[in-house]
């Protein structure tokens, strides 16, 4: 009886351990899958990080672009403002010579006309002078 007792305590323990070993392999292989993700992700993560600084070296020459632009476009709108008032001055000269024209077209004209009034009486003097 003892013996039998025995026999089957070595066969409990015997299959307790089978079951501990087959957990225990379910374990190392568990923990392997997890060594080799932990490992891709990793690579993954350096690849990442890469990205991250190429991105960011881009950012920065984009920044630096951006900045440039803006000093630009600065500039360019107190050119255009400058440009804008040198247009304006040019603009209010040529109204005030076209001004000018017409008056002298307006003086011009009387002149012609008191030219030719003056031209008729001094034709009529001389004919009168050559009737005298």
């Amino acid at each position: 009886m003892r013996s039998d007792d025995t026999a089957r305590l070595v066969d409990a323990r015997t299959a307790d351990l089978r079951t501990k070993q087959a957990a225990l392999e379910d374990c190392e292989r568990e923990l392997q899958r997890v060594r080799d993700l932990n490992n891709k992700l990793n690579g993954e993560n350096g690849n990442l990080r890469a990205d991250n600084e190429r991105t960011g070296a881009e950012n920065y020459d984009l920044r630096k672009n951006v900045d440039f632009q803006n000093g630009r476009n600065a500039d360019m709108a107190s050119q255009i403002q400058c440009t804008d008032g040198k247009l304006k001055e040019a603009e209010d000269a040529l109204f005030v010579t076209r001004k000018d024209v017409d008056n002298q077209r307006c003086v011009g004209g009387s002149a012609q006309a008191q030219n030719n009034d003056l031209s008729g009486e001094l034709c009529a003097l001389e004919k009168h002078g050559q009737v005298l």
